[in-house]
């Protein structure tokens, strides 16, 4: 039972990387299900399983309930507890295991496992080499792709920015 988090007001990479990591893992067959602290943009609803995105200021209490009953908590792009806003508390006092995956500087510690890049592009950057090193490249379904691929081109603006690189 697992539970993708990411941060206040969730941006392409935010939403990227959480949905490229939900498809993946739901082509395992695991129960998982994505949360934001709010809304994300209009025009990130293309995103393959975009409606299936839980947004916890709509429903507190229900939020509370998932975050309390899972059994693994991912942590995506973001690097203090305090970038997903109302939903911090809940998710630091959780008796499931946390996994950070994040490229800011200077992540906060405060996960069991903590996979902290802050040369790399983006985090959707990242969750694509997971799925290689894991190597699950070859499996990749395009719902997964489609939205790492959009994760990385928001955060490297359309592959311009320093922060890429030909690889």
């Amino acid at each position: 039972n697992i539970l993708i988090t990411t941060h206040v007001s969730p941006d392409g990479d935010a939403l990227g990387s959480s949905l490229g990591l939900y498809h993946h893992l739901r082509e395992q067959n695991k129960r998982v299900r994505v949360m934001v602290p709010n809304s994300f943009p209009y025009f990130l609803k293309w995103m393959p399983s975009s409606d299936d995105v839980l947004i916890f200021e709509y429903n507190p209490e229900a939020g509370k309930h998932i975050i309390e009953e899972v059994d693994l908590i991912f942590c995506l792009d973001y690097n203090i507890p305090k970038r997903i806003g109302k939903m911090a508390p809940y998710v630091q006092n959780a008796k499931a295991n946390r996994i950070l995956i994040d490229h800011h500087p200077y992540p906060e510690k405060d996960c069991n496992v903590v996979i902290s890049h802050p040369d790399k592009s983006s985090t959707s950057e990242l969750i694509f080499r997971f799925i290689d090193q894991s190597g699950e490249y070859e499996r990749m379904s395009h719902d997964t792709a489609a939205c790492i691929y959009c994760g990385m081109m928001a955060d490297t603006g359309g592959f311009t920015y320093n922060s890429n690189d030909p690889e």
